[in-house]
């Protein structure tokens, strides 16, 4: 085995789905390429698409409207740039010091668990975030402080190899009879 640690799980990056659409943009250049090279060639009868994208480009000549494009082509160019350069956000939390990582969604699965497990919970449900858990359980017993003590320290407990440690918050509410 190899002493070497993974690499932490991220998202994908930013600029993926930017990079797609460039990717198609220059897929669809070298496509009309192919097609020039054709009718160049004479291979094909058809004229070139560049060729007529030429001839209509001549006709062009400084407009005002031109200026006004240009700022906006400009700034997607620095948020295209902002965005390749971004770090990917992380989607797991690291469980311990070996190399086993937990998603948030599994933290509010624990802890609901945890809530679950005891007899003064009749049901449970929580919600998680990389830094916060909330548990919302419904009790058999009308002493709610208590019973909300009690599962906070017990969910602390259950992730407390949960690096970083999330904030647990617990809500108690006493069951209608």
């Amino acid at each position: 085995m190899s002493n070497q640690s993974t690499k932490r799980p991220v998202a994908a990056p930013a600029a993926a789905t930017a990079g797609l659409l460039l990717a198609l943009a220059v897929i669809a250049l070298g496509v009309a390429g192919v097609q020039h090279a054709s009718s160049s060639a004479g291979w094909i009868s058809e004229s070139s698409w560049l060729d007529w994208i030429a001839g209509k480009a001549e006709v062009l000549r400084p407009a005002d409207w031109m200026m006004y494009a240009g700022i906006p082509a400009a700034l997607i160019g620095i948020w295209l740039i902002a965005t390749a350069l971004t770090p990917r956000r992380a989607t797991h939390l690291a469980v311990g010091d070996a190399d086993v990582w937990i998603r948030p969604g599994d933290l509010a699965r624990l802890a609901a668990d945890t809530a679950r497990a005891t007899s003064e919970v009749s049901s449970a449900s929580s919600k998680s975030n990389r830094r916060t858990v909330k548990l919302t359980a419904t009790a058999v017993t009308p002493d709610t402080a208590q019973l909300t003590q009690s599962l906070d320290t017990a969910i602390a407990t259950r992730l407390q190899p949960v690096r970083p440690s999330p904030r647990i918050r617990v809500h108690v509410t006493p069951e209608e009879l």
